[in-house]
């Protein structure tokens, strides 16, 4: 064979295998890209979820209580003396404000209404009586945790007033979230949370459904720093007792990618769809 075909071969030869190189370079490389961004929305759903829990059990019990009084709270809400957390209030009296609220949940777990174990205690300064436009909740922590999870930070519910029949409240939180792994999510939010249906029962709090919209920002559990829109045609579902957004979708960026989150139709259930560059998996929410 002539010097010259065998110099034509090497060139194809070192053509193929760079070129199955690159391919496989880049397949790799968007392999884990889409793992990271599938994390991160995970991530950002764990947070958003613990702390739309976190509101659900502030309202439970601080409504109750500043509406019918601290030793009232435990028939309302379905718990007993024995089971449901020890509930403070400073100035125990409708007229003088601020006031602050201390639900303390003991250090063994207390099982809430959408069964969380819950410890620590949640501390809750109300500016104003809570159904007057402008009132505040601000919520603080002392070694409180969630399903194991502990949560530090700082969250404020301002009361909007009425959309036609419906509640609404601005919240902002500040959350850091340590997991049970020891890795930690930073969680920043400014939400609206519409309160659709008191599913027949005024005075009771905890079943009722909210529609939430709004975004978030934050660095998830690797690191990583991302943003958050809830899509505003098709906005966060939760209802009730059930742990988990139930409908919605949220896009998440993370540098100059992003993941879509959907959480379905209104089907309870623990998963959602993330879909990367076309790509959709089935994945399965944290609590």
């Amino acid at each position: 064979m002539g010097k010259r075909n065998v110099l034509a071969m090497l060139v194809i030869a070192f053509g193929v295998a760079n070129f199955t190189t690159s391919c496989s370079s880049d397949s790799a490389s968007a392999s884990a890209t889409a793992t990271t961004l599938t994390a991160t929305a995970s991530d950002e759903s764990q947070a958003a979820t613990i702390s739309d829990n976190v509101d659900n059990e502030v309202d439970n019990y601080v409504t109750t209580s500043a509406l019918n009084g601290s030793g009232a709270v435990k028939s309302l809400v379905g718990t007993t003396v024995l089971t449901g957390p020890t509930i403070t209030i400073d100035k125990p009296d409708s007229t003088n404000f601020p006031k602050t609220f201390t639900i303390d949940y003991g250090t063994t777990g207390f099982i809430g209404q959408r069964g969380d174990t819950l410890k620590g205690k949640v501390i809750v300064v109300v500016s104003n009586k809570m159904w007057k436009a402008t009132s505040t909740r601000t919520m603080t922590f002392n070694n409180f945790s969630i399903n194991g999870n502990a949560v530090t930070g700082k969250k404020v519910l301002t009361y909007d007033g009425l959309i036609g029949l419906h509640p609404t409240w601005t919240l902002s939180a500040k959350d850091t979230i340590t997991r049970t792994d020891g890795s930690k999510v930073i969680w920043n939010s400014d939400r609206t949370r519409e309160r659709i249906n008191d599913n027949g029962t005024p005075l009771i709090y905890w079943d009722d459904n909210y529609s939430i919209s709004g975004g978030s920002n934050g660095v998830n559990a690797k690191g990583v720093a991302f943003t958050s829109v809830i899509d505003a045609n098709n906005p966060l579902l939760i209802e009730g007792k059930w742990p988990f957004f139930t409908k919605g979708t949220v896009t998440t960026t993370s540098g100059n990618k992003t993941v879509v989150i959907d959480y379905g139709d209104g089907t309870k259930d623990n998963k959602a769809i993330v879909t990367t560059n076309g790509v959709t998996k089935t994945i399965t929410l944290r609590k």
